[in-house]
């Protein structure tokens, strides 16, 4: 829809440019308002900032590590039953494939 009588509001908007200062502390008064309003952390946030400072990664991968080695040397894999042992000797995708006369 193009309309053929232009509004003269439009020509007034187009040339009106406002005349507004800011206060000179506006930028300090806008960052306080900003730290006054910020929410403070929970206990979560508060313990994950706490672990992932840079000393501390350090100690909790380690002892990531050390509880993984831990498990895996407490909980060995099961042997497998014979039926499972069959469809993995017979499996051409399995990397534990029983191949017949090679090691």
């Amino acid at each position: 829809m193009h309309n053929d009588n232009p509004d003269p509001l439009d020509d007034l908007l187009a040339e009106w440019q406002p005349q507004v200062e800011t206060p000179p502390d506006f930028r300090r008064e806008v960052w306080r308002r900003i730290a006054v309003e910020t929410i403070n952390p929970g206990l979560i946030e508060r313990f994950s900032w706490w672990l992932l400072q840079p000393k501390r990664e350090i100690a909790v991968m380690t002892a990531a590590v050390f509880l993984a080695v831990v498990w895996g040397i407490t909980h060995p894999p099961q042997a497998l039953n014979p039926h499972d042992a069959y469809l993995t000797s017979i499996s051409p995708f399995d990397s534990n494939h029983f191949s017949l006369g090679r090691p």
